[in-house]
């Protein structure tokens, strides 16, 4: 797949079928769209292009804490390599773009820049300075250039709209079946193994750690996960998200960081590249006044996280 950076990219000479949003998280709806996409491309031997923004609109103007993100860059990336398209176009999203009419930013990006011969956009779609453009707009303008445009309504779930932000709402509810269900695959973080300061190591549960920075997340708390290395390979393990309060980082109380105590595991992996899969929460982040409290609940997370992974529960487990 094809990487382009708008304005960095020179114009396209290849004729391209294209839509355009956030996606993230790259839900059931998203997929439904896009694979309309690479369809019609394979079919009129045009080119599938993706077009998203960075930050998002949403995130330019708020700032970037406002809106937590399902999915980082670098996995809506693999995600769309993975579902066939053969260009992902990224806008930056700045005061420059934001002032754009929304003929600006057809006759600009999609026709000047891409090269568009036919556009596919959910119904609900706006675009352009004070999302003043909608389809009635890319289709009084395009029509006379023999643009063609497609609106397709969106995928609903038990009657409910999919999007972003369900998938959100289900996260904060812990409902990971309908996480999984919303997204067609299970919610998870990918990462760089990093090295932390050992205090794990310390309490008798090593566990590997990927900094997630200050940018807001869609959980907190402590969860029954699996690690997948590539080449496929999984793990169980407990996994505790948030900011550690307990200990104290005076240098950045805000950066939050993923932590995973592998079961059964014995290897150094600083480097690595893994995929955190979240199956199930146990409890909530809290602050304990010592480490052998933490210490203490830590190891009955690790008692649960093997109980939830053997599947001899009695009955649901609680968040606490």
């Amino acid at each position: 797949m094809r990487f382009m950076r708008y304005p960095q990219y020179s114009p396209s000479k290849k004729p391209t079928v294209i839509t355009i949003g956030n996606f993230d998280g790259i839900h059931i709806g998203h997929q439904a769209l896009i694979n309309k996409v690479t369809t019609y491309a394979r079919i009129n031997k045009l080119y599938s292009t993706v077009v998203t923004m960075q930050p998002s609109a949403v995130q330019y103007f708020r700032g970037n804490n406002t809106t937590t993100k399902l999915t980082a860059f670098r996995c809506k990336y693999q995600l769309l390599k993975e579902l066939g398209v053969d260009i992902m176009c990224v806008l930056n999203f700045n005061s420059a773009l934001a002032a754009y009419s929304p003929v600006e930013f057809i006759q600009r990006i999609l026709i000047d820049g891409l090269n568009a011969r036919h556009i596919i956009i959910g119904d609900d779609f706006k675009f352009g300075k004070n999302r003043a453009g909608d389809i009635h707009t890319l289709k009084d303008y395009c029509k006379p250039l023999g643009i063609t445009i497609t609106a397709i309504t969106t995928v609903t779930r038990d009657n409910i709209r999919v999007s972003s932000s369900s998938v959100r709402h289900s996260l904060a509810n812990s409902d990971f079946q309908a996480v999984e269900a919303s997204l067609g695959r299970k919610f998870s973080i990918t990462g760089k193994v990093s090295k932390g300061n050992q205090l794990g190591r310390t309490l008798g549960f090593p566990t590997i750690n990927l900094k997630l920075g200050t940018q807001a997340v869609p959980i907190n708390g402590v969860f029954c996960v699996t690690v997948r290395f590539n080449g496929g390979l999984e793990y169980f393990g407990a996994a505790s998200i948030g900011t550690r309060p307990t200990i104290k980082n005076k240098a950045n109380s805000r950066a939050n960081i993923l932590e995973v105590y592998i079961l059964d595991f014995n290897k150094q992996i600083y480097g690595q590249n893994v995929e955190v899969l979240f199956h199930h929460k146990l409890r909530n982040e809290v602050e304990f006044d010592n480490l052998d409290e933490l210490t203490r609940q830590i190891n009955a997370d690790v008692v649960q996280t093997r109980l939830f992974f053997d599947n001899k529960l009695t009955e649901p487990l609680r968040e606490q």
